[in-house]
C-alpha cells in the first residue's frame, strides 16, 4: 500500500493546461495571476486525499449531525472508516467489486464512503427516494453488488430488492437492533480493528464511485468516475476560488458548511469531498428545513451556501429570511438547475450580494463552471467560466463546427473530471464523446467576455410554428408575476399545429381563488413575444420534482400528451 503522507499539489502559474484547446479562450484574459494555469499532483485514492487532511487536524468537528445533536471529530473518521474497510475486507470485499449505500443525509453515508473505498472497491450511492424499481434497477445494472448500507427507514424497500437480487448482506444504519437477515453497523464492526487493509489502488482507472443519473429520460445509466475524476475536480475547484498565490490559512480547519445537498447524488457527494478535504465542520440536516439552515448560517457564522434553486425559493420565502443575521457570508451558489431572477432579488435585498450559479453533470464529477470573486460581478443568469484545467466551447449539434460568441450551440466539455464512462454502455459512452470532448446535450452560448449561459436542453426546446422556444426564457419571465410561486413550461400536443406551449403553475395561497389560468394567459400575451407565451395554463398545487430538486420536464410532457 502507497503512503501518501507527504503527498501534495502543485499550482502551475506559467504553462498552459493541457485539456485547453484554444490559448486564446476569452475566460482566460479575465484570470487574475494568481489563478494558476493548471495543476500538477501525483495520482492520489480520494480516501487518501480525505484521510491525509483528517490526519491533520483530528481534533477538529468533522460532522455535527443535527437531527441527534452528535459530533464525531476527524479522528473518528478514520478511526470509524479503518473498521468499516476492514469488516468490509474480511467479509471477502475486494478491488473491483462495489458496495451500495442508500441513506439520506448523515454521517454514516461519509464513513461508509471512505471505508468502502478503502478496500478497493467502487462506492455505489443510492438515492433513499428512489422506490423499488428504481432500486432494483441499480443492483441488477451495477451486477457485483452483494452488499449494501441500508438506512433503517429504507429496510423495507432493500428487503423486497433482496428478495429478487443476489444481495448477501444488509448492514443497517442507525439501527438500535437488527432486521431478520441482516446486521446494525454496530455489530459488524465490533470488535474489528481500525486498520486500512493493504491494497493497491490506480486511481487513474480505477472507479472510485459509480453515480447513477436522475433518470429523467428514461432508466438511470451508472457512470465510472474515477478515483482521478473526483479528486481532480476538487483541486481544480478549491484551486479556481484562491485569493492569492499564498495558500489561504483561513481555509483549512476554520470554517463551517451547511450541508444539506442530497449527499447521494453528484453535486451533494462532491461537495461533501471538498468540506472534508479543506477539514470543515459539516453541519449535516437529515431534511431540508428553511428556518434551521438560517438559524444555522447566522450561529455558526458560514462564510458559503451552496444549494439547489428550491432550497433558496424556500429560504426566502421564509419568515425567518429576514429576521436571521446573514452577514457572515461571502458567497451562494446554486446548482443543478435555472434560479428564477426573483429569487435572486429577492436574496440580495437581504443579503446584499447575488447567487451565482454554476455548471456541472454527472459526468463532469461534476463541477466545471462557476462564479468565484475574482470574475468582480456576479451575472445571475450566468454559469460563469470555466474551472481551472477544464475547457469548453460551443457547436452546432448537427456539425460540431464551432460557433461565435452569442450564438446558441450545444456545450462540450473537456477535463480532467469528465467520467471514465457509463458503466456496461459503450455505445452510450460513444454516443456522448467527440474525441476527449463530451457532449453535454445541454444548448448554450458565451458571450463575448467568456461568460456562458445555459439555455436549456436540446429535448426541451419547444417548436412553436416554426419558431423554436426554450421552456426556461418563459418560466423566468412567469416568476414576474407576483401570483406565480412555481412554474413549468412544456411542450403540448396540438392536433393544428403539432405542438403548443403550455404552463404548469402553482400560485401562491394568498392568489388562490383570486386568479385564473385565463388571466395569466392575458398577462403573458403583454410581456411576452407573441411566439413565446403559453396557449395553454393549468393550475397545480406542486409541481413534479426529481429527487435533486430539478423541475420534472418528462413528467410534465406525459402529463401533457394525456389531456
Amino acid at each position: 500500500m502507497k503512503d501518501y503522507s507527504e503527498w501534495e499539489s502543485f499550482p502551475d502559474y506559467e504553462n498552459e493546461s493541457p485539456y485547453i484547446e484554444n490559448p486564446n479562450r476569452p475566460w482566460l484574459k479575465l484570470r487574475p495571476d494568481y489563478i494558476p494555469k493548471t495543476v500538477k499532483f501525483e495520482p492520489i485514492p480520494v480516501h487518501e486525499y480525505i484521510k491525509k487532511v483528517a490526519s491533520e487536524f483530528p481534533n477538529n468537528v468533522c460532522v455535527y449531525y443535527k437531527p441527534a445533536d452528535k459530533k464525531y471529530t476527524y479522528r473518528e473518521l478514520n478511526y470509524i472508516s479503518d473498521k468499516i474497510a476492514n469488516a468490509l475486507y474480511e467479509e471477502g470485499i475486494k478491488r473491483g467489486d462495489a458496495v451500495g449505500i442508500m441513506t439520506g443525509n448523515c454521517p454514516e453515508f461519509l464513513f461508509c464512503c471512505v471505508g468502502i473505498l478503502e478496500t478497493g472497491a467502487t462506492v455505489v450511492p443510492i438515492n433513499s427516494l428512489l422506490k423499488e424499481t428504481d432500486v432494483a434497477h441499480i443492483i441488477r445494472d451495477a451486477g457485483n453488488i452483494n452488499t449494501v448500507f441500508v438506512h433503517k427507514n429504507n429496510y423495507r424497500t432493500m428487503k423486497k430488492v433482496k428478495n429478487k437480487s443476489s444481495l448477501k448482506n444488509i448492514i443497517l444504519l442507525q439501527a438500535e437492533t437488527a432486521k431478520p437477515d441482516t446486521i446494525t453497523l454496530e455489530e459488524f464492526i465490533n470488535e474489528k480493528a481500525a486498520k486500512q487493509p493493504n491494497v493497491d489502488i490506480d486511481p487513474m482507472n480505477d472507479i472510485a464511485a459509480l453515480l447513477y443519473t436522475g433518470g429523467t429520460t428514461g432508466l438511470p445509466k451508472g457512470v465510472m468516475l474515477t478515483h482521478h475524476n473526483l479528486v481532480s475536480n476538487t483541486i481544480c475547484v478549491l484551486q479556481n476560488y484562491r485569493e492569492s498565490r499564498e495558500e489561504d490559512p483561513d481555509i483549512y480547519g476554520k470554517r463551517a458548511s451547511v450541508t444539506v445537498l442530497p449527499i447521494c447524488h453528484s453535486f451533494g457527494f462532491q461537495v461533501l469531498i471538498i468540506t472534508s478535504v479543506i477539514a470543515s465542520m459539516l453541519i449535516m440536516f437529515q431534511s431540508f428545513n428553511a428556518s434551521e439552515v438560517l438559524e444555522a448560517i447566522e450561529y455558526y457564522k458560514c462564510k458559503e451556501f451552496v444549494g439547489v434553486p428550491v432550497m433558496f425559493q424556500m429560504i426566502v420565502n421564509s419568515p425567518d429570511f429576514t429576521e436571521r443575521d446573514l452577514s457572515s457570508l461571502e458567497s451562494a451558489t446554486s446548482g443543478s438547475a435555472t434560479l428564477a431572477a426573483e429569487i435572486n432579488k429577492k436574496w440580495e435585498n437581504v443579503v446584499g450580494f447575488k447567487v451565482g450559479q454554476g455548471f456541472g453533470l454527472t459526468e463532469t464529477s461534476p463541477v466545471t463552471h462557476n462564479q468565484p470573486k475574482w470574475l468582480n460581478e456576479t451575472i445571475p443568469e450566468s454559469i460563469g467560466v470555466p474551472i481551472v484545467d477544464t475547457d469548453a466551447k460551443i457547436v452546432n449539434p448537427d456539425t460540431l463546427d464551432e460557433l461565435p460568441p452569442g450564438e446558441i450551440g450545444e456545450l462540450l466539455l473537456k477535463g480532467p473530471q469528465v467520467m471514465k464512462g457509463y458503466w456496461k454502455d459503450p455505445e452510450a459512452t460513444a454516443a456522448i464523446f467527440v474525441g476527449d470532448w463530451l457532449r453535454t446535450g445541454d444548448l448554450a452560448r458565451m458571450d463575448e467576455r467568456g461568460f456562458f449561459y445555459i439555455e436549456g436542453r436540446t429535448k426541451d426546446m419547444i417548436k412553436y410554428k416554426g419558431y423554436k422556444v426554450m421552456p426556461k426564457e418563459i418560466e423566468e419571465k412567469l416568476y414576474e408575476h407576483p401570483a406565480i410561486l412555481e412554474a413549468g413550461v412544456v411542450s403540448a400536443p396540438d392536433p393544428t399545429i403539432g405542438e403548443t406551449i403550455k404552463a404548469y403553475i402553482a400560485i401562491k395561497p394568498e392568489y388562490q381563488g383570486k386568479i385564473t389560468e385565463r388571466d395569466i394567459i392575458e398577462w403573458s400575451k403583454e410581456k411576452m413575444a407573441s411566439y413565446k407565451y403559453p396557449r395553454l395554463v393549468e393550475f397545480v398545487t406542486v409541481l413534479p420534482r426529481t429527487t435533486v430538486g430539478k423541475i420534472f420536464r418528462r413528467k410534465l410532457r406525459e402529463k401533457a400528451e394525456k389531456e
